[in-house]
């Protein structure tokens, strides 16, 4: 049975009804139980008495002339009463006068005077028999007491009877009961159940076009379906105004972004030429003019011509994670970074370990994912410039239900608190003068990790190396063959 909580306000009100009809039909039940029971003793003691009353009145002169047999002559009138079980006068003096026992009763069954003095009719009962007790008096004077002694047996089985037929009344009584509940029942619930329906629909499909039945009656239940109806007619018309108004937003905002990816690649690739005629120019000064071949001017405008030089080929690559259309295919990211790392270590005399993992391959745009994981190992390699040996490491580790790719350094590293920042274009937490660059790559992998779907973070501690992860659409793989690491 489920818990009262967990029940449908369609059975809670029925139990509320069975519940309340049921404890009012038991006390009226009891009420009348309990009153029919006490009339039919209040009848029987009222009965007695009239009895004694009138046995008294008979045998006033018996008791005045002391004639015994004339009084139990007045006694056995009683044999036309089954109730009574005996019946005795006492004289004054409480000595017994005249006796009467009813045929199969007990005889040795004494009766004690109990009248107290002054009163004329008194009744006791006990051990489910009843006692009455009324004076005889002549002239004003008690003269004696008569007391008949009864059984309530029938008063008790009239009150069973009435309480029998009761609890026949009372059960029908409860059906009809019931039967009406369930009737009017569904007046009341029919609109809520018609709304909880409502409500459900819109909440699974979103479909706000769907409307409450509107009950044919004016009462609560039809006020609240048409305000549940009136308040779908708002939500709808709110949704439809925002949804227009999203639509503009995003139109504008795909147009200013086109325009801006527009911009950002034409200035980044017309720099290009004049930036390269500078270079030229500087190496031209330098060649030809011998005198001028240690100028700290030219090694500045050199320098500063190859920083502008890396800032447009990032600015390129970021306009191009935005831009490009993807084109998914299977790319052993294990290769591509084996063969970076290899490129970086040519000409190069730093010690440094590299560590790449086998079998490391997702679903990605090759030519994007390899900017991206470029732009990672290129930062390891940076930042672990100076570490003796340097390490390097890159693998990928099952976590849940993806696939985790990962970078790893034993370089400069990074405070934890700061970790949010890196990922913005041109946010960096080293100095130029430490670690050159122009703070663009990791947003570059950002923005390439974002458009395929999947995400990008990193933990790192200071001088103590750094982490990069990121996920990516997943090939199934088996973890004793792939992902295992290779030096």
């Amino acid at each position: 049975m489920r818990p009262w909580s967990a029940q449908s306000i369609s059975g809670r009100l029925t139990a509320l009804v069975v519940f309340v009809s049921g404890i009012a039909l038991l006390l009226a039940y009891v009420s009348y139980l309990a009153y029919d029971y006490s009339s039919l003793r209040s009848h029987l003691i009222e009965s007695i008495d009239s009895q004694a009353n009138l046995i008294g009145i008979n045998s006033e002169t018996a008791l005045l002339f002391d004639d015994q047999q004339a009084a139990e002559t007045t006694l056995s009138a009683l044999r036309g009463a089954p109730a009574i079980l005996s019946a005795e006068i006492f004289a004054a003096d409480k000595t017994p006068f005249a006796r009467y026992t009813r045929k199969g009763a007990d005889a040795g069954r004494p009766i004690v005077p109990m009248l107290p003095p002054g009163k004329t009719s008194a009744s006791w009962i006990q051990d489910g028999t009843l006692l009455v007790g009324h004076a005889i008096t002549s002239n004003g004077k008690r003269i004696g007491t008569v007391y008949i002694l009864a059984e309530t047996r029938d008063v008790v089985h009239n009150a069973m009877r009435f309480g029998l037929f009761s609890a026949v009344i009372l059960i029908v009584c409860f059906i009809i009961a019931l039967l009406a509940t369930t009737v009017m029942r569904g007046s009341i619930i029919r609109p809520l159940e018609n709304l909880a329906a409502t409500a459900g629909i819109i909440s699974r499909k979103k479909d706000y076009s769907v409307r409450a039945p509107v009950p044919h009656r004016r009462d609560e239940m039809a006020f609240l379906a048409q305000s549940f109806n009136e308040m779908l007619d708002e939500i709808e018309q709110s949704r439809a105004v925002l949804e227009q108004k999203v639509a503009e937003r995003t139109a504008e905002l795909s147009v200013a972004n086109r325009e801006l990816e527009a911009f950002s690649y034409t200035v980044a690739h017309d720099l290009r030429g004049p930036l390269q005629q500078v270079s030229n120019i500087a190496f031209l000064l330098k060649v030809n003019a011998p005198e001028r071949e240690q100028d700290p001017l030219l090694d500045k405008l050199s320098a500063a011509t190859m920083k502008m030089s890396s800032i447009i080929e990032d600015l390129l690559n970021l306009s191009q994670s935005a831009s490009t259309p993807l084109q998914h295919v299977s790319v052993d990211l294990s290769a591509i970074a084996r063969s970076f790392l290899d490129s970086l270590a040519q000409g190069n005399d730093r010690k440094v370990e590299t560590i790449v993992a086998d079998g490391c391959s997702a679903l990605a745009d090759k030519g994007l994912i390899t900017v991206a994981l470029e732009n990672l190992l290129r930062n390891a390699w940076k930042y672990s410039s100076r570490k003796d040996p340097a390490r390097i490491e890159f693998g990928c580790r099952n976590q849940g239900e993806e696939t985790v790719f990962f970078v790893k350094d034993n370089g400069a590293g990074f405070d934890n608190k700061n970790a949010d920042r890196l990922f913005r274009p041109f946010q960096r937490l080293h100095s130029q003068v430490d670690f050159p660059g122009t703070g663009i790559g990791l947003a570059t992998v950002q923005r390439i990790i974002a458009r395929h779907g999947g995400r990008v973070w990193a933990t790192g501690e200071v001088d103590k190396g750094a982490e990069f992860c990121f996920t990516l659409p997943q090939i199934k793989f088996e973890a004793n063959q792939n992902c295992t690491p290779s030096a």
